[in-house]
C-alpha cells in the first residue's frame, strides 16, 4: 500500500499492547484480545495488566514499559482517570500510536474537556498519534487488526473494497452490521470518537490511499476541519474512488444569529451540501441510501452519461422509475429504431418496446426473453446504464439470477437490479455474482443517479483549470490596508464606501456612490451622480436598511433628495435610537438587469465559503442559494449557478433579456479570491442585490465585469 506512513503504525501495526486487558472476553477490555486471537492477527500481542501473569496463554506485563519488544500500537482500555498515566507509559516506551476506548472526556463537560486536552498534549509530546478518546476503535480486516470492542468484531470479518469512517460508534456499528447482511465486505471500520488528535479528515485520507479500497463511506455529525475532508475527497476523485457520506444534524440553528443574510443562510447543512457537491462527495439521505450507493459503486462500472435504459416486468414500475429519473435529471432516452425493431421480434405484442421496455411476466415462460431484451437495451448507444425491475419469482429465482449475471458479464455498462420482495436464493446468487440488487424501483434509480453524478464529477474534475487568474495589482494591498484600518479603529463593520472600494480592487464594479452629511449635500450629490438615485442610512449598527425603513429608492430631484435624507435618518433613529449615524449614502441606481445575491461567509468548519442566489428582498423567502468553497475556479462557479432552483431565470424567461452569465461568474470568482486572501479576516460580506446586466451593457471600462453591486453591499471583519 502507498498510504499515509504516519498512520501505518495505527492501522497496520507489527505489534499491539492492550492496556487494561482482561481475562473476561465479554468485557470491553477483554474483547480486543479475543478478536485479535479469533481473527488471526499475525503480529505481536502484549496484554498489559498488573493483575495477571498470563492471559489467554500469552505473557501479561505490568506496564507498557515492561514489554520486552517494540510496540507500534497501544489499545488503552482503562478508566478515564488512569488514561494520562497509561499514555505517559506509552510515550516512555516509544509507542507510535494509541487507541483510547475510555469515555468520560469532552462529552462530559469542562472537566472532561480538560482531560481530553491533556491526552492530546501527552500524545503530541510523546510523538505518537491518538485515536479517540471515547471511541469504539477500528478494524482493518485486510490485516486482521481488530482494535475494537464493538459487537461488529464478533461476526464474520471478510476483507472487502469498502472503507467506512464514522463519528458515531453505536450507529456506525449498526451500519457495519447492515452492510454485512447485504454481503458488503468492509476493509476498514473506523470510529473517530472525540477526535482529540486524529479527526475524520485524517482517517478518511488514510483509507482513501489504500489501494485495496475502491469505495469510501462515512457518517458525519460535524467536522473540526472540513478542508481536510475536501482534500481527501479530491484525492479520492483523482484515484477514481467514490466518497459517499451521510451528514446528519441538518438544522443550522446557530446560523440564525449571524448578522448578515449570508450568515443567516449559512446553516451547516447548506454549506455541507454545496461543498460536498463541489468536492465530488456523494451525499446520502440516510443509512439505507448510503448502503445502496456503496453497493452500486462496489459492483458497477461508471456510466458514460445520464441515459438510463429501463426494462421491467411491470408497466407501472416502469412509469414510476421514469418519473424518478426525470426528477433527478437523468434521461430516459428514446431507443434507436434498430433497437426497437430488434425488441419487437422478442417482446410479446402486449408488452412495450419503448423506454421503459415492458417484457411482462412472459419472460418466465420464455427463458431467453430476459437476456435478449435486456442485452438489446444495454447495447443501445443512447443508454449509459440499465435497470431491470421484477417482483417475487420464488420458483424461478435461481434461473433469473443466472440470466442476470450473464447479461452483466456481457456489458461494460452499469446494471442495477430492482427486485421487490426478492427470494433469499435470488439475492444471494446476485450478490455473490457481484450484481447490485436493491429492493425497490426508486431506490435503484437513486443508486444509478449516484453513479452518474460521480462519473460526471470525475470528468469535470479532470478538465478544470484551477490556476487562479491574475489579480488586479492593488487588490491584496487594498485588502490589507482596509482590514488594518478597521482593526486599528476598533471597527468590525466596514462602511459602504470602504466595502465598494475593496470589491473594486478585486475587479467587482459598483454604481457611483458618495456619502452626504446634510440634506443639501444629498441634493448636490444627486445632481453630480445623476438621477435616479437611492438614499440609505450609513451606520455600522444598521446593516439591513430596508428592515429599518432607512432606504429611499427612485429619488430624481433635489427636493426629493432633501426630503429623503430626513426620512432616512428619522427612520434609522426610530429603529435603533442608540445607533451611530454616519450620514446617508447617495448611490446611482442601475436600471434593468437581473437581481442576484453574492456573499462571503467564514464558516467554522470550512473557512471562507461563497454564496450565490436569487437576490433582492425575497432572498429570505425563496432561500434559493448555493454555497461553494473559496477559492472557486470558473467551473466551480458555473456549477453553483446551475445548482440554483431558479437557474432558468438566467436563460431569459417571459421576454426578459438574458443576463450576462460570464459577468456573474467573474464576480463569484473574484469574491472567492477576496475570501481566500482575507484568510479569515472578513467574517461576512453581502452584495445584495448584484445587478447582472445583459451582454453589452457593461461599465465604460470594458475591463470591468458587466455587473454591478447594487443597492447594498456590506462587510464585517473578524476581530484581531
Amino acid at each position: 500500500m502507498t498510504g499515509v506512513p504516519a498512520l501505518d503504525s495505527l492501522f497496520r501495526p507489527r505489534s499491539i499492547a492492550i492496556v487494561g486487558a482482561s481475562e473476561d472476553f465479554v468485557k470491553i477490555n477483554g474483547r480486543p484480545l479475543k478478536f485479535l486471537l479469533d481473527k488471526g492477527y499475525t503480529g505481536g500481542i502484549f496484554p498489559v495488566n498488573p493483575k495477571y501473569g498470563t492471559l489467554a496463554g500469552l505473557p501479561c506485563y505490568p506496564s507498557v514499559s515492561a514489554v520486552p519488544a517494540p510496540v507500534d500500537l497501544a489499545i488503552v482500555a482503562v478508566p478515564a482517570s488512569s488514561v494520562a498515566a497509561a499514555l505517559r507509559d506509552c510515550a516512555g516506551r516509544k509507542v507510535r500510536a494509541a487507541v483510547v476506548f475510555s469515555s468520560g472526556f469532552g462529552e462530559m463537560g469542562e472537566e472532561g474537556r480538560a482531560l481530553e486536552r491533556q491526552a492530546a498534549a501527552l500524545a503530541r509530546e510523546g510523538g505518537f498519534r491518538l485515536l479517540g478518546p471515547n471511541t469504539l476503535g477500528f478494524m482493518n480486516t485486510f490485516d486482521r487488526v481488530m482494535a475494537t470492542f464493538s459487537q461488529a468484531g464478533e461476526g464474520e470479518a471478510s476483507p472487502g473494497p469498502v472503507g467506512f469512517v464514522t463519528q458515531s460508534g453505536a450507529f456506525g456499528t449498526a451500519i457495519f452490521e447492515l452492510a454485512r447482511q447485504r454481503g458488503l465486505s468492509l476493509g476498514y471500520f473506523v470510529n473517530s470518537g472525540n477526535e482529540a488528535d486524529l479527526d475524520l479528515g485524517d482517517l478518511l485520507a488514510y483509507v482513501v490511499e489504500d489501494s485495496r479500497i475502491r469505495v469510501v463511506a462515512g457518517y458525519i455529525e460535524g467536522l473540526k476541519d472540513g478542508r481536510k475532508v475536501v482534500a481527501a475527497a479530491a484525492r479520492a476523485l483523482a484515484l477514481g474512488k467514490p466518497v459517499v457520506m451521510v451528514k446528519v444534524a441538518r438544522s443550522g440553528a446557530g446560523a440564525r444569529a449571524a448578522s448578515s443574510h449570508t450568515g443567516a443562510l449559512a446553516g451547516a447543512d447548506r454549506v455541507y451540501s454545496g461543498v460536498f457537491a463541489q468536492a465530488g462527495i456523494i451525499r446520502a439521505r440516510n443509512d439505507e441510501q448510503l448502503l445502496d450507493l456503496v453497493a452500486a459503486f462496489a459492483s458497477c462500472p461508471l456510466p458514460a452519461g445520464p441515459g438510463v435504459g429501463i426494462v421491467t416486468q411491470s408497466g407501472g414500475a416502469g412509469v414510476l422509475m421514469a418519473d424518478r429519473c426525470e426528477e433527478l435529471g437523468l434521461r430516459v432516452p428514446e431507443l434507436g429504431e434498430a433497437t426497437r425493431d430488434a425488441l419487437r421480434r422478442v417482446v410479446p405484442a402486449f408488452g412495450a418496446v419503448r423506454n421503459p421496455v415492458d417484457i411482462t411476466a412472459q419472460f418466465i415462460a420464455d427463458p431467453e426473453l430476459l437476456v435478449r431484451s435486456l442485452t438489446l437495451v444495454l447495447e443501445d448507444p443512447q443508454v449509459d446504464a440499465g435497470i431491470f425491475y421484477l417482483g417475487l419469482m420464488e420458483r424461478a429465482a435461481t434461473k433469473i439470477a443466472q440470466d442476470l449475471k450473464e447479461v452483466a458479464a456481457g456489458t461494460g455498462k452499469p446494471l442495477v437490479i430492482a427486485w421487490a420482495a426478492a427470494p433469499a436464493a435470488g439475492l444471494q446468487a446476485l450478490r455473490e455474482g457481484g450484481i447490485c440488487v436493491l429492493p425497490s424501483a426508486t431506490r435503484a434509480v437513486d443508486a444509478v443517479h449516484g453513479l452518474v453524478t460521480f462519473a460526471a464529477s470525475r470528468r469535470t474534475h479532470a478538465q478544470r483549470d484551477r490556476a487562479p487568474a491574475p489579480l488586479p495589482p492593488a487588490a491584496r494591498a487594498t485588502l490589507a490596508s482596509t482590514i488594518e484600518r478597521a482593526r486599528t479603529q476598533g471597527r468590525h463593520v466596514l462602511g459602504s464606501e470602504e466595502a465598494f472600494g475593496l470589491l473594486a480592487s478585486y475587479g467587482v464594479a459598483a454604481p457611483r456612490a458618495r456619502r452626504a452629511r446634510s440634506p443639501e449635500e444629498a441634493a448636490e450629490l444627486l445632481a453630480e451622480i445623476g438621477p435616479p438615485v437611492a438614499l440609505k442610512v450609513e451606520s455600522p449598527d444598521i446593516l439591513h436598511k430596508s428592515e429599518a425603513g432607512a432606504l429611499r429608492l427612485g429619488v430624481v430631484d433635489a427636493a426629493q433628495a432633501r426630503r429623503a435624507f430626513g426620512e432616512v435618518v428619522g427612520a434609522a433613529r426610530r429603529h435603533a435610537p442608540q445607533a451611530r449615524i454616519d450620514g446617508v449614502l447617495v448611490q446611482e441606481m442601475v436600471q434593468g438587469g437581473t437581481e442576484m445575491v453574492v456573499g462571503l461567509h467564514q464558516d467554522p468548519q470550512f473557512g471562507p465559503v461563497v454564496m450565490v442566489g436569487l437576490g433582492g428582498v425575497f432572498i429570505e423567502v425563496l432561500e434559493d442559494v448555493v454555497f461553494g468553497l473559496a477559492p472557486l475556479c470558473r467551473e466551480d462557479a458555473l456549477e453553483m449557478v446551475r445548482g440554483l432552483r431558479g437557474a432558468r431565470i438566467l436563460d431569459g424567461v417571459r421576454g426578459r433579456p438574458r443576463p450576462d452569465l460570464d459577468a456573474l461568474l467573474d464576480v463569484l470568482v473574484a469574491v472567492s479570491r477576496l475570501g481566500a486572501d482575507a484568510a479569515g479576516a472578513i467574517r461576512e460580506l453581502d452584495i445584495n442585490p448584484l445587478i447582472v446586466l445583459e451582454p453589452g451593457r457593461g461599465l465604460p471600462s470594458s475591463a470591468r465585469p458587466r455587473s454591478r453591486a447594487g443597492a447594498r453591499s456590506s462587510a464585517s471583519t473578524t476581530p484581531s
